[in-house]
């Protein structure tokens, strides 16, 4: 592996601890004295900050030491987390994204800004701690074998650190001096490094580490400062730590002789028990007790539970298992076409490891919605603040899976979704007592299955719309006449419309017309559908139904006027036979009786042809549209099949009750049926008549 993938592997693992650090910030924020967050807090800012200095992000280091050591001082009760440490911690974090992101900084400007940050984090620090380093600290020489002791401290302690890393540590890029010298920072030190294990030139292995260190540590810091200097590596050594008596043991030349001596047996490290005679206290922590995770000969290794993959070889995996999807339909067609029982066997065998390579590679496209929610509660709480606002954001079903494509889509309507319920729909705190409400408002994100759907709704408990404002503002900017007679759904959706606000100022939040169509538009690009729900002085909810994978569905192959249409089985409840039922034609709808409820039914002959046929033949699919009932006349159904969706092209892109196109095993090309779609546009020409 090379030097950039290790880098490129630190950066998104920099990243995860990023995202880790903004959770537990907002978890502070109502538990500030929670000792077990501000653990995990401060370790995952360590991490970056030791990944930092191996890989060569020496700014990045820099910062991430003056931010880690508020938290420091923290975890140590000499300092209260409040909210201002919070918003200039998450301002940092974006500035470590930056910084993941550039390097190490070489503009002025870059520089000044960085100087600027640390020493707005400086101020925490008042007599607390002892000064850290600036923006381009100058980097420290690499450890030898002793340092020179200052003078005695009466409040320092005594450790005999014993570092034995395993012989793989060098394979992930870490560089063991730098340990050694965060070791050495802590306080004075005495270092030997053993190498009695390093084998001669001809055998000599240049990625596996054979080499052992033991210092004596005079330091203020306590025994958890020291943990914390192995935590990047906790994984891939041993260490021992061993308390030895207080006082300036440095300068005592016995415990020094028989730690340099190079006498000593070197087929062994010292033991602890050679300083017996010096100890009041022995403890001993283990950060790992496997001796390696190597395998050694018949030995049987522990499986890895998880691993990385890179979204282009996942995105590869599934595209060619909807090739093969194709191809394995092609296949079934020549094997009926032949009839040789011996190939029918073959092709359902073929079919059958298909559609489990396809649910299986699927799945593993599939990430957790609660990845991607940090973002909007960091959104919530930055606009609360700006607005003056008191806001609450609360998340349900943040486990609910989505192909990743899907969720990279959602970003956009989600941040608009959310941006429009702080601006328009929490009212100020003074406002909401007034009507008898919680001063602090609430935003929600709700996610639950539906079928084969994800659903999800953000709700918020604020004033709502007010279809007759709506409807007014929409006449005012020439969307809708005057006259026109409209649902309380329909003036709702008009929000969708480019153009249209109801902010009375344009501000940095909203008031340019610009969000919600793009909400609509993106919403309709994944195959998905969006509902508005409102009530004056209760709140407003959006209603998102999505599904759950955009490159292969299962579909029933039907026949209009000669064409082939697909229609998704996710979305069909059953399959009737017109002359099952008594079909009834109006000018209101036209409707058939079913198990004693009037069903809406829409002929796709009309629908896409203008053209009146005889239905008596035909079949009726009953698909849900808003929780009821729908009908779709078809003339003839093929079959159930696996449909890989392709996008339209360009003069298609507009047809919205057509979300894609599938090409089938014989060559033929059928369209596929975006149901809601379909039945939103039926009701508008009958809304028009």
């Amino acid at each position: 592996m090379s030097l950039d993938k290790f880098t490129a592997k630190f950066v998104e693992e920099a990243l995860d601890n990023v995202a880790i650090i903004e959770e537990l910030l907002f978890s502070l924020e109502s538990e500030p004295t929670n000792k077990e967050h501000i653990e995990r807090l401060f370790r995952a800012m360590h991490t970056i900050k030791g990944g930092g200095a191996m890989f060569g992000f020496n700014d990045l280091s820099a910062f991430t030491h003056n931010l880690e050591t508020i938290y420091d001082l923290v975890r140590n009760d000499k300092l209260a987390i409040d909210s201002d440490i919070i918003s200039l911690t998450f301002e940092s974090l974006d500035y470590i994204r930056l910084l993941l992101d550039k390097g190490d900084l070489t503009d002025p400007d870059d520089i000044a800004r960085q100087n600027d940050y640390i020493a707005r984090i400086q101020k925490y620090f008042g007599n607390n701690a002892t000064s850290a380093p600036g923006a381009k600290p100058m980097p420290a020489a690499a450890p030898t074998a002793a340092a020179a002791p200052s003078a005695p401290t009466s409040n320092k302690k005594n450790f005999l650190v014993t570092f034995e890393p395993f012989e793989s540590l060098l394979n992930n890029g870490t560089n063991p001096f730098f340990i050694i010298e965060d070791l050495v920072a802590l306080g004075d030190a005495k270092v030997v490094a053993y190498t009695d294990a390093v084998k001669l030139f001809d055998e000599f292995e240049p990625l596996n580490l054979r080499i052992k260190w033991q210092t004596i540590l005079s330091t203020e810091s306590d025994e958890n400062d020291i943990k914390d200097v192995f935590i990047f590596v906790e994984d891939e050594c041993k260490v021992d730590i061993a308390v030895l008596p207080e006082g300036d043991i440095l300068a005592q030349v016995e415990p020094l002789a028989k730690l340099i001596e190079t006498k000593v047996s070197q087929s062994q490290m010292l033991v602890k028990e050679d300083f017996a005679q010096f100890k009041q206290e022995k403890k001993v922590v283990e950060v790992k007790k496997e001796a390696a995770p190597k395998a050694q000969a018949g030995g049987v290794t522990e499986k890895i539970a998880t691993m990385r993959v890179s979204s282009a070889k996942i995105d590869e995996l599934v595209n060619a298992v909807s090739e093969l999807v194709t191809m394995q339909a092609q296949f079934n067609l020549i094997a009926a076409k032949q009839n040789d029982p011996a190939l029918l066997l073959v092709a359902e065998q073929m079919e059958k490891i298909t559609r489990q390579l396809r649910d299986n590679s699927f799945e593993i496209s599939l990430i957790p919605l609660q990845g991607e929610l940090l973002r909007f509660q960091r959104l919530v709480r930055d606009l609360s603040k700006n607005l003056g606002k008191q806001i609450d954001f609360v998340v349900e079903g943040g486990e609910i899976e989505l192909d990743k494509n899907i969720i990279e889509h959602l970003t956009d309507p989600l941040l608009h979704m959310i941006r429009n319920s702080c601006d328009h729909g929490i009212e100020m705190p003074d406002e909401r007592i007034s009507k008898g409400k919680n001063p602090k408002g609430t935003i929600k994100l709700k996610a639950f299955y539906s079928g084969s759907s994800v659903i999800i709704r953000v709700s918020d408990d604020g004033k709502g719309m007010d279809p007759d404002k709506l409807f007014k503002k929409a006449v005012e900017k020439g969307i809708v006449d005057a006259n026109a007679k409209l649902s309380k759904r329909e003036i709702l959706g008009m929000i969708f419309a480019s153009g249209f606000s109801t902010a009375e100022k344009v501000s940095d939040v909203s008031g340019r017309g610009v969000g919600m169509d793009v909400v609509k538009s993106k919403i309709a690009e994944i195959r998905g559908d969006i509902t508005i729900d409102s009530e004056i002085d209760e709140g407003t909810t959006f209603t998102l139904d999505l599904p759950l994978t955009l490159s292969i569905i299962d579909g029933l192959l039907t026949k209009v006027n000669g064409e082939q249409f697909v229609v998704p089985l996710s979305n069909i409840e059953r399959i009737l036979s017109v002359n099952e039922v008594q079909m009834t034609e109006s000018k209101l709808g036209n409707n058939f009786l079913y198990e004693n409820e009037r069903v809406m039914y829409v002929d796709l002959n009309m629908m896409f042809y203008q053209k009146e046929v005889d239905i008596t033949k035909s079949k009726i699919l009953l698909v849900n549209y808003g929780g009821k009932r729908v009908g779709l006349v078809v003339d003839l159904i093929v079959g159930e099949f696996q449909i890989v969706v392709k996008p339209l092209g360009k003069f298609m892109r507009k047809v919205d009750m057509i979300s894609g196109a599938s090409v089938m095993g014989d060559g033929s090309l059928s369209l596929i049926i975006d149901t809601t779609r379909l039945i939103n546009a039926y009701n508008q020409q009958r809304y028009k008549k």
